[in-house]
This record gives structure tokens, C-alpha cells and sequence, in this order.
């Protein structure tokens, strides 16, 4: 390591010595056709001091800034002052004028190597606030994921626990009876043991296909489909949890075939459905509609519930988003929903977006290409 450090330091050294040498033998050059066109030698003392000043800029370290003020006033003193080609001063004023330029020569250099440090102090500091800076990001972004990851443990924990207490009790109740209770009750307990087991199946896939989405192993594989039995198909699998809201569907009268990966888009409606029926009422209506501008087919879902709330209308389609919505069924979820639709559309090309409605309610619409 120390050999190493050494042939570097020597390495830099040449390179130094190199660029003075070139420096002061330019300002020879200059000098020499200065002198030739009649320029005063008080001129040309000027022009040392700037080469000088390149040396101590183009190099490290005090030594080079002297030796080049040693260097210039000795080529200035043989070459222009009486008696030309010696050491010799004849003139007292030649003596006065080299004794400034050696001393401005100093001091300029002096204070351009002390700036060359100065910046280079200031530039591994701005590195060092740099590393710091990201280190404390990753820190900060490795704290959040820790957050995220408890907070979605614990949203998963509770409700996963909701359905599995619903299917165990009504589960038990019907093994307990004996057989004494009545069809409509065993119906009734049923109906609720698979509203709970449909929760939980789109509750598992929300959760696989945001692990695909953060892996980056989404993968689409289009095909045309046709529009009215993706909408159909997402109707129907949320029909145990409609609870008495109003779906109401209006799609073109032809076949409309989209391109599309048709079980990923029957997720983002079954996701938008979801949402608008926990922030609706009883009784409340849920309209689909779809509707085709230029390359685009437009999907809307809309409710007349109790819209989106100004404190995460910026966040909507962000991962764990969620507010405290009308009916008792909101309080399941995990917000992941909006954010799996917005990965979805996305991967296909298209755009989502979310909006609260003049009457009242939300409406969501989203975007696939018909190309």
C-alpha cells in the first residue's frame, strides 16, 4: 500500500514538474515576441506573474508557485534588464522592479494554492455531506419498510382473524345443532361462511400480486376479451358483499374486444367494487360504465357514497392508504386495493385516476390501449 502511495506521489510530481516547465517555456516564447514588437519589459514583468499564477492553478502544493517565482525572475532579469544575457543589474530601478515581482509572485501564488485547498477541502466535504445524506436515506427508507412491514403484518393479522372467527363460529354452530336447525338458518350460516371465504380470497391475492408487483414479476400476457364478460366476471364475484347496493353496468350494445390480460383487469374491477361498496350505504348505487375515445377504452366506476377524503386524495393509489370510510365493512382492508390497480393498468399501458363527483360520491376511471 505504501509503495503504492509513493509511485502515485511520484507519478503526480512528473505530471507538476511537467506543466511548469510547458507554462514558463510559453511565457518565454510570448515574451520573446513581445520584447519584438517594442512591448515595455515593465509589460512583460506582467506576463511572468501570470505564469506564475497558471503554475500555482495547474499544480499542488507551494514548492512549484516558488520555484517558477524563482525561475521567472532570473529568465526575466538575463533576458530584459541591462546588461542583456547576465545575472548583472546595472539599473537601480531594474532592482526595485524585480524585488515587487518576486514578492506579488509569492503572494499570488501563495494565495491561488491556498484557494486550490480551500476548494478541494470544500468539495470532500460536499462529497462527505453526500454520503451522509444517502446514508441516511437508506437508513430512513430501511426504518419505513420496517414500519410498513409490522403495520401490514399486524393489518393482515386482524383481518385475516375477522373472516376465520365468522367462518369458525358459523362453521361450529352448524356442526354443534345436530341437525335441529332450520334450512333457512343452515342457508343463512352458509351464505355467511362464503361471503367471509371471498373475502379472504381476494384479501390472499391482493397480497400475491402486490409481492409480484414489488419483485417486479408482473407479468401480462394480453389477448382480446370481451368487454361485457370481464365486467360480468367481476360482478359476480362480488356479489356475496354487495349487501343491497345497486350495481348497475352500460357498455356497448356490440361485442367490444379490448386487449387485455382479462383475469388482472377482472382484479382492478373486483378492487374498485370492493371500494365503492364499503363507502356506500345500504341501498346505495354503484354504476360501470365503459365508453371509447379515439385509441382508448375508459372504464368508470362510480358510487354515490361518501367520496374520497381530502386527506389522502393525494395518496390514493399509494401502498397502505386508507381512511375511515361510511359502513361497518369498510374496516376490512389493507389499503393495497387502489395501489394493485394502478400497477395493473399501468403494466397494461393505461392510466387510472380517482375524482369525487359533483352530486356526490367517487368515481374512479381507468385506461387500456387498443392497440
Amino acid at each position: 500500500m505504501k509503495v503504492k502511495e509513493h509511485n502515485e506521489r511520484k507519478s503526480r510530481h512528473v505530471v507538476y514538474v511537467l506543466r511548469m516547465s510547458v507554462i514558463m517555456l510559453v511565457i518565454w516564447i510570448i515574451s520573446f515576441a513581445l520584447n519584438e514588437i517594442g512591448i515595455g519589459k515593465e509589460n512583460i514583468l506582467m506576463l511572468f506573474i501570470v505564469g506564475v499564477l497558471l503554475v500555482a492553478y495547474c499544480t499542488n502544493g507551494y514548492q512549484y508557485g516558488i520555484i517558477a517565482s524563482c525561475v521567472g525572475l532570473m529568465s526575466f532579469n538575463y533576458l530584459f534588464t541591462e546588461p542583456l544575457r547576465t545575472f548583472s543589474i546595472s539599473n537601480q530601478n531594474d532592482v526595485i522592479l524585480l524585488f515587487f515581482f518576486l514578492l506579488t509572485a509569492l503572494i499570488s501564488s501563495n494565495l491561488t494554492v491556498r484557494f486550490q485547498k480551500q476548494v478541494q477541502v470544500a468539495r470532500q466535504n460536499e462529497q462527505l455531506a453526500k454520503r451522509l445524506s444517502a446514508e441516511q436515506e437508506r437508513i430512513r427508507f430501511a426504518m419505513e419498510k420496517e414500519q410498513m412491514k409490522s403495520g401490514l403484518l399486524r393489518s393482515i393479522s386482524h383481518d385475516l382473524r375477522t373472516p376465520l372467527t365468522g367462518i369458525a363460529g358459523a362453521s361450529s354452530l352448524i356442526v354443534e345443532s345436530g341437525g335441529q336447525l332450520e334450512r333457512d338458518s343452515i342457508i343463512s350460516l352458509a351464505r355467511d361462511i362464503n361471503d367471509q371465504a371471498e373475502w379472504l380470497i381476494q384479501l390472499v391475492e391482493n397480497i400475491l400480486n402486490m409481492t409480484k408487483i414489488d419483485s417486479g414479476k408482473l407479468n401480462v400476457e394480453k389477448k382480446p376479451e370481451a368487454v361485457e364478460d370481464v365486467i360480468s366476471n367481476a360482478v359476480a364475484r362480488i356479489q356475496g358483499r354487495r349487501q343491497e347496493r345497486v350495481i348497475e353496468t352500460s357498455v356497448p350494445e356490440d361485442v367490444f374486444m379490448v386487449p387485455m390480460d382479462g383475469n388482472m383487469i377482472v382484479q382492478v374491477l373486483i378492487n374498485l367494487l370492493d371500494n365503492a361498496i364499503k363507502h356506500t350505504k345500504e341501498n346505495g348505487r354503484i354504476r360501470i360504465s365503459v365508453m371509447q375515445q379515439d385509441d382508448m377504452v375508459w372504464f368508470t366506476v362510480e358510487d354515490d357514497g361518501s367520496g374520497i377524503n381530502e386527506n389522502v386524495q393525494d395518496r390514493l393509489f399509494e401502498e397502505f392508504v386508507t381512511f375511515r370510510p361510511v359502513s361497518q365493512d369498510a374496516g376490512k382492508g389493507i389499503g393495497l386495493g387502489l395501489a394493485i390497480c394502478k400497477a395493473i393498468v399501468t403494466a397494461h399501458g393505461g392510466s387510472i385516476c380517482g375524482e369525487n363527483r359533483e352530486e356526490g360520491g367517487a368515481r374512479f376511471r381507468f385506461s387500456l390501449s387498443l392497440k
